[in-house]
């Protein structure tokens, strides 16, 4: 039995856990801890933060829930800057490839998407959240970096200067925004990404119900739901969550996490629309067969949802859940359900104080074997399991070592007492001999009890020698004669033959009992047994071969005899006549 058939055993809903989760949409951050008791997810805490500063924001929301009496360690961070995605990779579930080499296939696959999931947070994009500029002030500042304007161009000239320029510059050029909100638009930006190339991914296998998992798809090829995120962007977030003494774990996806709440579906389609963000999720036999995201501004959620939808339909699904950050349609699903004629189900709130999709990662994070619904990544990066690391190994090994060690002077130490201890009882008791054989008669009692306790203590060494012989000497002999026997009684034996009993007797040696299906195999039988025992000075002893019907209605030939030493009679056979014999010992072999 391994590791993973052991935690089967442990029933799932006894378990208890909590954990920290965070949520930003690039603008605020929020924190909830959810608690898990079973299947069931509680919020004991939350807090919010409005600062323009993440560290800060971190900061104030930890410290708001260290005064609500939490004192977790663990926390979790649901962003924008991280994506989900499906991709077919040439890698079994049941057999995956090791952590290293399964991220460096997934960021084959990912790197393009990562560049241009990080373009939906440019600056222009972000001004617009923050309510600085307005869709068209985004388009006015990018034709004038792009040389042009409203009836004609600015000239070639003019085109290469404003191209130099950035896009914030511009937009302060044109009067649109402030030096000041630029530099919180910067700030803000510092939430979702990072100058840096390298990201990390995170996958979940997708095996529906009943599937093979050593069964590829038509070219060869697995379904594998994976997430990417900047690895920059995982490290300030990991510092700034340090700095308040919280270990940040897994980064997941703003959008989608919420198909975690869904129960077992056979076929059915979740619509999470969340903070400029549409995430389109569909599962079919309880795997993810499709992921969509579609970005969203607040007067185009509606279409959004619609683009989404019809990228994961046709075929028809049966259900269609649709969410919002806090179960607030807004008409959403009564617009969405009129457009593609078809009723919406909405997905139940849980909590007032958390999103769907905090809930969701809650859940994923909190199973033991995550809800592969939804993906995360991990902060640390990819790692074996504890018991494959060479540093837990190599603790293991060192822990062992003093371990013995420490037995081994412990050993030492009390044997040394116990020596001391005699050696002055000893000395006190020669000391009391003397002085009592100077003394006076009433003295002598005393030297004769401590002559009967010196003869006590002979008298257990005698034993303990005794018993040091028989198991260093009689009992492997014994189980020597007894192995050499049953291979002798095995290599004898035909398939004619059947031997029912082997019993040792106190005083008749071993007696055989059993069944042939001719005379001839039976005696064959006992001479070749007989000839095997000579080499032990044993001998075969009162002989019967006897028609008699056997298994399954049979006939046959019905044997017995006994095995005993060669040079004793069969009344005197004493309880130790084979080597290191055991009066009652039974044994029975079958073939």
């Amino acid at each position: 039995m391994n590791l993973k058939s052991l935690s089967k055993l442990i029933p799932f809903p006894s378990r208890k856990a909590s954990i920290l989760v965070c949520e930003t949409d690039g603008f605020h951050l929020r924190g909830a801890v959810i608690n898990r008791d079973g299947e069931q997810l509680t919020v004991a805490f939350s807090a919010r933060s409005e600062a323009t500063d993440y560290k800060v924001a971190v900061a104030e929301v930890v410290a708001a829930l260290r005064d609500q009496d939490w004192g977790g360690h663990d926390a979790i961070l649901l962003t924008p800057g991280a994506f989900s995605t499906l991709i077919e990779l040439p890698v079994s579930p049941a057999h995956p490839r090791p952590p290293i080499q399964m991220q460096e296939m997934i960021r084959w696959e990912l790197e393009p998407l990562l560049m241009q999931h990080n373009m939906l947070w440019s600056v222009g994009q972000i001004l617009l959240g923050l309510g600085y500029l307005t869709e068209a002030q985004i388009a006015d500042v990018l034709d004038r970096q792009q040389g042009k304007q409203k009836g004609g161009s600015l000239g070639e000239n003019a085109a290469q200067v404003y191209s130099l320029k950035r896009y914030g510059e511009l937009a302060i050029e044109m009067g649109y925004i402030t030096p000041e909100q630029m530099d919180e638009c910067l700030a803000k930006q510092a939430w979702l990404r990072s100058d840096g190339d390298e990201f990390g991914c995170g996958w979940a296998a997708q095996v529906s119900g009943g599937y093979d998992k050593d069964a590829a798809g038509e070219a060869g090829t697995y379904s594998w739901l994976v997430s990417g995120a900047n690895l920059g962007m995982m490290r300030q977030w990991e510092l700034a969550f340090a700095a308040a003494k919280v270990e940040l774990k897994e980064v997941y996806p703003l959008v989608g996490c919420a198909a975690a709440l869904l129960d077992e579906m056979d076929d059915a389609v979740l619509l999470e629309a969340h903070a400029g963000l549409v995430s389109g999720v569909r599962i079919q036999s309880d795997a993810v067969s499709m992921v969509r995201l579609q970005q969203s501004t607040l007067s185009s959620v509606l279409d959004a949802c619609l683009e989404t939808y019809h990228g994961l339909v046709p075929p028809e699904t049966k259900k269609v859940w649709l969410t919002t950050a806090f179960g607030e349609s807004d008409g959403l699903d009564d617009g969405l359900s009129g457009m593609i004629g078809r009723a919406i189900d909405w997905l139940p709130l849980q909590s007032r104080e958390a999103t769907p999709g905090m809930l969701g990662a809650a859940l994923d994070f909190l199973k033991p074997k995550g809800s592969r619904r939804c993906c995360s990544v991990s902060v640390r990066g990819p790692r074996p399991p504890i018991w494959q690391r060479v540093e837990a190994r190599a603790v293991a090994a060192c822990l062992l070592l003093l371990l013995v060690i420490g037995v081994l002077e412990l050993t030492l130490l009390v044997r040394s007492d116990l020596a001391q201890g005699e050696h002055a009882r000893v000395a006190d008791a020669k000391k009391d001999f003397d002085a009592a054989v100077a003394r006076a008669q009433a003295q002598i009692d005393a030297v004769n009890k401590v002559k009967a306790d010196i003869g006590a203590k002979e008298a257990e060494l005698s034993k303990l020698a005794d018993r040091f012989d028989f198991f260093a000497i009689e009992l492997p002999a014994r189980a020597s004669f007894i192995q050499s026997l049953l291979e002798d009684m095995a290599a004898t034996m035909t398939e004619d033959v059947v031997v029912n009993v082997i019993e040792e007797t106190p005083n008749y040696g071993f007696r055989v009992a059993g069944w042939a299906l001719s005379d001839v195999a039976a005696q064959q039988f006992i001479q070749s047994f007989k000839a095997a025992m000579a080499t032990w000075g044993m001998d075969i002893a009162d002989p019967i071969v006897r028609a008699q019907a056997g298994r399954l209605g049979l006939m046959g030939y019905d044997m017995h005899f006994r095995l005993v030493q060669i040079k004793d009679e069969p009344e005197a056979v004493p309880a130790a006549a084979t080597p290191a014999a055991q009066p009652g010992t039974r044994k029975r072999a079958r073939r």
